[in-house]
């Protein structure tokens, strides 16, 4: 059981880069995996400010409290190229807390989430929007207390997590979060995140779970991480994450982002990305990892809200690169595969533009294409390749500020596959902000 686990690991794709932000609109605003890792406090204006006005004169850990509705609603069809469709249409979303800081040290967290159907066939499984089999679920994926103190902010309970191979998975209807203490520095021209994470809650359960028992071990153990980016300044950025899970592998994640402004509007962006990964200890999975690697370099340009980028990605022959607990970073993870497996080479040709500048303010689209050749699965060899369209709209001022709109749409040719594999959604997210 667990060896089929591992080896479905680098099969299946999540498009990261898509999961909270639509497609940027230049180059510069690129934003890469090891930049996602630091926490990001959402600062919008309540829906109702004579509320907001009236608490000013409470204390800052009640004056300054977020109380967010966050609204979803997702539908998806799959049809796979092994010959099963899952379709499904959920509704839910989530309710959002967090106070202020009580003494400009001490804060809380908290937040609900729930998905629930609304047409869910019994034989049509498999779209992560429901539990199985297609059931609705609830849980109170985030509940945590956090000190400050000189920049750094210490974090214990359940929280997000958007570590490079660690991360929220954010796609469907609720995230990925984790039982953790993290301790991080989010500013200044050198950033440090380390924590150790004991349990996970997958995107479609209620409960929270070791990180060996989620990938069918009957041994408890944790995940330690360690993250350091420097950014000295605004084009430049060098990082490099590692983690561990003892007697099971660990791995280091390493990136370089370069950017330039260049003549006539244009903007150029260069971004390499290292990952490798090993078993250690007493290899709880009985599986060996053989030492995979993989490198991936990505060109981008933009100039008037177009963005065209071009990029690579190479894993070794031993293995392919695993990511049980969340998306993968790899610049050629799209929303059926990830092109990661044993031996793999894929080559990404993407494209979008922002309509913002012909008066279409949030709206913007972006095809993504990726082929692979020779990846190894199950000892044959693979040759495969991926379209996905991506068109977004997204309100960022007026009444129906913070409205999102999604449509997406993916075409997946294997070669030993008798059938193509389509996969088309359509997703709308809705954040009231009460206070």
């Amino acid at each position: 059981m667990v060896l089929a686990v591992v080896c479905n690991w680098p099969v299946l794709g999540g498009e990261r880069e898509l999961d909270q932000d639509p497609a940027p609109g230049s180059a510069s605003e690129i934003e890469t995996p090891i930049q996602r890792i630091f926490p990001f406090v959402l600062d919008r204006p309540s829906i109702f400010p004579e509320i907001r006005e009236r608490m000013k004169e409470l204390s800052p850990f009640f004056a300054d409290t977020q109380l967010e509705v966050r609204f979803r609603t997702a539908y998806i069809k799959k049809d796979r190229s092994i010959g099963l469709t899952s379709e499904a249409w959920a509704m839910g979303g989530s309710i959002y807390y967090q106070s202020g800081w009580l003494g400009n040290v001490f804060a809380v967290e908290a937040e609900g989430f729930t998905s629930q159907p609304v047409h869910a066939p019994d034989d049509r499984g498999g779209t992560l929007l429901l539990a199985p089999v297609q059931e609705g679920y609830s849980a109170l994926g985030i509940a945590n207390a956090k000190l400050r103190y000189d920049g750094y902010v210490l974090t214990a309970g359940r929280q997000y997590l958007d570590l490079p191979y660690v991360n929220r998975a954010d796609s469907r209807m609720t995230p990925n979060t984790f039982e953790s203490v993290t301790l991080a520095k989010g500013d200044g021209q050198l950033r440090v995140s380390t924590g150790y994470t004991w349990n996970i809650k997958r995107r479609t359960s209620e409960d929270f779970v070791s990180m060996t028992e989620v990938i069918g071990l009957d041994k408890d153990r944790g995940l330690v991480h360690l993250g350091v980016v420097w950014d000295p300044q605004e084009d430049f950025h060098v990082g490099v994450t590692s983690g561990v899970v003892p007697d099971l592998f660990a791995g280091v994640y390493g990136e370089l982002g370069i950017g330039r402004d260049l003549t006539n509007g244009w903007e150029a962006r260069l971004d390499g990305q290292f990952t490798r990964q090993w078993d250690v200890g007493d290899d709880l999975s009985g599986v060996l990892f053989d030492d995979a690697w993989n490198f991936g370099v990505r060109a981008s340009a933009s100039r008037a809200g177009a963005v065209l980028r071009l990029g690579m990605s190479i894993t070794g022959l031993d293995a392919g690169v695993v990511s049980p607990y969340g998306t993968r970073p790899s610049y050629v993870d799209l929303m059926q595969r990830s092109f990661n497996l044993a031996n793999e080479k894929a080559y990404l040709a993407s494209v979008s533009y922002d309509f913002s500048r012909h008066g279409l303010e949030g709206l913007s689209t972006i095809m993504n294409f990726v082929a692979g050749f020779d990846g190894e699965l199950d000892g044959v060899s693979v040759d495969r390749k991926e379209v996905d369209l991506t068109v977004d709209y997204r309100i960022k001022d007026g009444s129906l500020k913070n409205f999102w709109l999604r449509f997406r749409g993916s075409w997946l040719d294997e070669d030993f596959a008798d059938s193509d594999g389509t996969d088309f959604r359509v997703i709308l997210r809705y954040d009231f902000p009460i206070i």
